[in-house]
């Protein structure tokens, strides 16, 4: 009987221990990756294009099923994600933004598109078809 009441008293303040300490043991978890938007692809047609880059570069945009790319130059194609009607991002963090129904576009984090090159962090380019 004494083993029972001792571990009832045990159990009792281990559970008011962790009550006690709940907020010390708490995480908060935060997604990395931004709210997406859903777009279908004709509403993607004003921004398949080529562009013009200030510095003397081309970045070209493309669909398909549903799914946008860009590609600097000749290099690897990659895929961007809506964030909204007119911004998108990639996985390394570059960002997109199109403007006057596609005439301009603004590139953030330029330096994230992979082959960029070695740039400062946060450079932003801007680009004209």
């Amino acid at each position: 009987m004494k083993t029972i009441l001792i571990g009832i008293a045990a159990s009792l303040a281990l559970s008011s221990l962790s009550l006690a300490h709940a907020d010390d043991l708490s995480v908060q978890i935060t997604s990395k990756s931004p709210q997406r938007y859903h777009m279908v692809e004709q509403d993607f047609h004003d921004f398949k294009s080529s562009y013009q880059l200030e510095n003397g570069q081309r970045v070209a945009f493309s669909a398909r099923m549903n799914h946008y790319y860009t590609q600097l130059d000749d290099g690897e194609r990659v895929r961007i994600y809506p964030v909204s009607r007119s911004a998108f991002v990639t996985d390394s963090g570059a960002r997109f933004e199109f403007r006057e129904q596609g005439a301009t576009v603004g590139i953030a984090n330029f330096e994230k598109l992979s082959v960029a090159g070695k740039l400062p962090a946060n450079t932003l380019v801007m680009a004209r078809r």
